[in-house]
């Protein structure tokens, strides 16, 4: 092949696209200093005239928009909604005020009533009659009973208190401890009311916890002091007596439960059951008739003490005693126990506690005995 043929021959693809993309490179104009420095010129005035053509497009398309002063009519429209508002506001914040306002004055009229109640009812007596058939006696006899007066005033000088034990005329008077408040050494209000109790009729008198702490303990002179008025103080010992034409047997039991061996408990008792006729016996505390006594049969049995329960729900009873705890079985009332004692247990006359006395009157118990 010839030198000829060769050139006349096309040349291969691969060459001829290069070719092409050296030509069309070729074809784009080179970049010159006189050009860039045209461009530079050009370029400021360009970027100044394009917001030009935008805000003249913008205007075009959307009008302006101008602030406009609100009218007067706009400004009480506002104010009204603001005061109407206001008002909402202020009403609802005032029926709160006057609902939380109602429940403490109703809370506190209905503390004051309470409190007022309480005061009225510990000074309103109450008079609770037993009456006890016995075949150990030939006539009848009244007792009245009187406990726990915790230095408690019925009137002055206790007026209304003996006035009462005179209208109910007994035969004897039976008071069975705590008459005073212990570490209270003006016990005036006891002597007064012995003194006059002593008046009407005989009078038994058996000491409790607090007159015994006196006593035994701070060395006063309480027990010389209520003797002095009369009373047949009964200090684990007993008297036969007379009454209505029986013959009667009156013991005092002084001491606690767990000191009954202590204070010649034991012999006390066997003495007093082997005397002759009805036998009454005063002890302040009636937790002996929940097991150390039940071995003896006594006609009848008086004591105090447990203050009725303190306070005494409907069904339910007496709240709380000292010695028993909640919900005492022997708090108030006349019951026959184990062994076959009868036994009354005074509420009393007033209280010591901080918790005042609920559905509790002060309590005046009256015992009638007789053969029928």
């Amino acid at each position: 092949m010839s030198n000829t043929e060769l050139e006349k021959q096309p040349a291969p693809k691969e060459e001829q696209d290069s070719s092409s993309i050296i030509s069309e490179e070729a074809s784009f104009p080179q970049a010159t200093p006189e050009s860039a420095e045209k461009t530079a010129e050009e370029s400021p005035e360009k970027k100044a005239e394009a917001p030009d053509e935008v805000s003249a497009e913008t205007s075009a398309e959307a009008p302006a928009m101008t602030p406009t002063e609100p009218t007067t009519a706009d400004v009480q429209k506002n104010y009204k909604y603001l005061l109407a508002h206001r008002r909402a506001l202020w009403k609802k914040i005032a029926r709160k005020v006057i609902v939380i306002l109602s429940v403490l004055l109703f809370l506190a009229a209905s503390a004051f009533g309470l409190m007022y109640y309480i005061k009225i009812e510990e000074n309103t007596l109450e008079v609770t009659f037993y009456h006890l058939q016995s075949d150990n006696v030939e006539s009848s006899f009244r007792i009245v009973q009187l406990s726990d007066l915790h230095l408690h005033e019925f009137g002055e000088r206790n007026a209304e208190l003996v006035d009462w034990i005179k209208r109910l005329n007994p035969d004897i008077i039976a008071i069975t401890g705590d008459m005073n408040n212990h570490f209270n050494d003006d016990t005036h209000v006891v002597t007064e009311l012995c003194s006059q109790l002593t008046e009407i009729t005989d009078v038994y008198y058996v000491m409790g916890n607090h007159e015994w702490v006196d006593y035994i303990d701070r060395h006063t002179s309480i027990k010389k002091d209520i003797v002095a008025t009369g009373v047949t103080m009964l200090e684990n010992s007993y008297i036969e007596t007379t009454v209505n034409g029986n013959k009667v047997v009156i013991g005092g039991l002084v001491n606690e439960v767990s000191n009954f061996s202590k204070y010649t408990g034991p012999k006390f008792m066997k003495n007093f059951m082997n005397a002759d006729g009805f036998r009454i016996l005063l002890v302040h505390y009636p937790e002996y008739f929940l097991g150390l006594l039940n071995q003896y049969s006594i006609d009848l049995a008086m004591c105090g003490h447990t203050h009725g329960g303190i306070i005494r729900i409907p069904r339910l009873g007496g709240l709380y005693a000292s010695d028993q705890g909640f919900f005492p079985e022997l708090y108030e009332g006349m019951q026959t126990v184990k062994g076959g004692s009868v036994v009354v247990v005074s509420r009393g006359l007033g209280g010591e506690s901080r918790i005042p006395r609920i559905n509790n009157n002060p309590e005046i118990v009256v015992v009638d005995v007789s053969w029928y």
